[in-house]
């Protein structure tokens, strides 16, 4: 700091002049828009237990072939409803299929499931929601209207008559996750866009001649991309949510392919016999897969300040 000293006739008072290095340099400017890694550190969710958890669940999806100690659909009837033990670390159910190795399996099983039919209903629901909210007029108004009337169906009953017509197996579950969770995108990413359309580069993008669909494409969808961030993974929470509930009941996952919903039904009806393993497993499995992907998109929804 420069100091300087001006005195008058007797007795002055002392000035502090500042230059400008004093002051140090100056504060960057903060724009409207900052990157996800910015975002991410200010948050500080990559060093959280959700994402190691995840990544756990992840890393057995992948190489439960490797993992699992016992083949996860072989019977053995000499070795029937067996408590947890050092060979049988979660006990075997009614039919003698190892339950560790089940949990295992059904953690692929369940994952595809899910991060498909997700992945469908993203890639339908945001270019939609992003070409609705811009757009307007009567596109807006019959998606938005068509959406509605999806929300508004009961799931399990849809399930039940998607089922019924076309067969119980994988790709007709993973076309309902994907079916149901559509309209959730949509109107999130519609909701981003509508008052995108006042804003500043919008309306220069249209002065420099761009068409409509450069500019949901460049401009609109980029900048909508940190809400949907934090509802995938609410809607991979979802997802495992819905395919456990309707193999529960039964549909879904034929058995005896290896499913969290399916080995809980078929566990539940023995608690009562006290061979409570067969369901607590597979269910407390669900339980912090859940809890998992809820927790990561609650902190990323924090970051984005969604």
């Amino acid at each position: 700091m420069s100091v300087g000293r001006l005195e008058g006739a007797g007795q002055g008072p002392e000035i502090a002049l500042h230059t400008a290095d004093d002051l140090g340099p100056e504060p960057r400017p903060q724009g409207p828009r900052r990157g996800l890694r910015a975002r991410a550190g200010r948050a500080g969710f990559f060093l959280t237990g959700w994402w190691a958890l995840l990544l756990l669940f992840g890393l057995v999806a992948i190489f439960a072939p490797l993992i699992a100690p016992f083949d996860p659909v072989r019977a053995d009837l000499t070795a029937r409803l067996l408590p947890p033990s050092g060979t049988h670390l979660f006990g075997t159910d009614q039919n003698g299929m190892d339950v560790f190795s089940r949990v295992l399996w059904a953690t692929r099983t369940d994952f595809t499931i899910a991060f498909v039919g997700v992945a469908i209903s993203l890639a339908v629901g945001v270019p939609l929601g992003a070409a609705s909210g811009y757009l307007g007029g009567w596109l807006d108004e019959g998606l938005n209207r068509f959406a509605e009337i999806i929300q508004s169906i009961p799931l399990f009953l849809f399930a039940l008559m998607v089922f019924a017509a076309m067969g119980n197996n994988r790709t007709v579950l993973i076309g309902i996750v994907g079916f149901v969770n559509a309209p959730i995108f949509f109107k999130l990413t519609r909701a981003v866009v509508l008052p995108m359309k006042s804003l500043d580069y919008i309306a220069a993008a249209t002065c420099a001649g761009l068409r409509a669909p450069a500019i949901i494409v460049r401009h609109v969808l980029p900048n909508a991309l940190g809400p949907v961030a934090s509802q995938l993974s609410i809607s991979c929470a979802y997802a495992l949510q819905i395919v456990a509930g309707l193999s529960f009941l039964g549909l879904g996952v034929p058995v005896p392919e290896p499913e969290w919903g399916s080995m809980i039904q078929q566990g539940a009806g023995r608690i009562v016999d006290g061979d409570w393993w067969i369901s607590v497993f597979p269910g407390f499995a669900v339980l912090l897969a859940v809890m998992a992907f809820g927790g990561i998109g609650r902190q990323l929804a924090r970051a984005y300040d969604h």
